[in-house]
């Protein structure tokens, strides 16, 4: 039975989002021990002891949990806004691990994804004076990036075109939520009283459409931890996760349709 201004459940999201700290642990063994150096800035920071692509990897899927975690928070707080902006943020680390993952899988990497790796590992600069020295900076792009995206779609599904229109899409619209569109703000405004929700978003329906996003986001975390199981040739990894994708798209939390049978 419906019960009005009740959110859904989304077991299978919270239950799956859980995981990850098992899926993470797993993939943190490969790289232990971490060891420590000074910092620039005093004290000591943690680093890989190899900085591989594979490292690079683990690091990217760390901030894909972290990210996807707080926008479920964030949603269940009512800021949707703000849960739309990391979700913006766990498409690209899902879309970076990926990009790497081509390369690994391929033998070697192209120019773009090594320079990719490198920048990622580049030191800071310390000061505001070393990083004027350093002069402008340029980094590989979201769209040279999807030169291996592209490539996994004609090796597989040869649904390239459908592929870059959906991503394409899918990015115009979470873009909105980074940088303050104008309709991200009105979604905030209320007609009951006149003002802003600065609070939090007092519409289960509108909370409720924020965790479909997040359900249907962590479908591409989870494809990508899946190719970061098939770099490092972990069939038992491989199939948890892939286990946990069908489940996840069986349940249909990421769709118009669950929401319209559950509010």
């Amino acid at each position: 039975m419906r019960v009005p201004n009740m959110l859904p459940p989304f077991t299978t999201t919270r239950a799956l989002i859980d995981r990850l700290d098992e899926w993470i642990n797993a993939f943190t063994q490969w790289h232990l021990p971490l060891r420590r150096e000074p910092s620039p800035q005093g004290g000591l920071d943690w680093k890989f002891s190899s900085e591989t692509p594979e490292a690079l990897q683990l690091a990217k899927a760390v901030r894909a949990a972290t990210s996807i975690r707080g926008a479920v928070l964030l949603a269940d707080a009512g800021m949707t806004t703000e849960a739309g902006s990391l979700l913006r943020m766990t498409a690209d680390f899902a879309h970076e691990i990926i990009a790497v993952a081509e390369g690994l899988m391929a033998g070697r990497m192209t120019t773009a994804q090594q320079e990719f790796v490198d920048q990622f590992f580049a030191p800071l600069a310390s000061t505001p004076e070393q990083l004027e020295s350093m002069g402008k900076q340029y980094y590989v792009s979201r769209e040279q990036l999807f030169a291996a995206h592209r490539r996994i779609a004609e090796n597989t599904t040869g649904q390239v075109d459908l592929l870059r229109q959906t991503t394409r899409f899918l990015n115009y619209g979470y873009d909105k939520y980074v940088h303050g569109g104008y309709p991200t703000a009105m979604e905030l405004f209320t007609g009951r009283t006149n003002t802003f929700l600065l609070r939090g978003h007092e519409s289960a329906r509108n909370r409720a459409a924020t965790l479909s996003a997040v359900a249907a986001k962590l479908v591409e975390v989870l494809a990508a931890l899946a190719f970061m199981a098939m770099n490092r040739r972990d069939q038992p990894l491989y199939e948890s996760i892939r286990s946990a994708m069908r489940e996840l798209e069986g349940s249909g939390e990421g769709t118009r349709e669950y929401l319209a049978t559950q509010m």
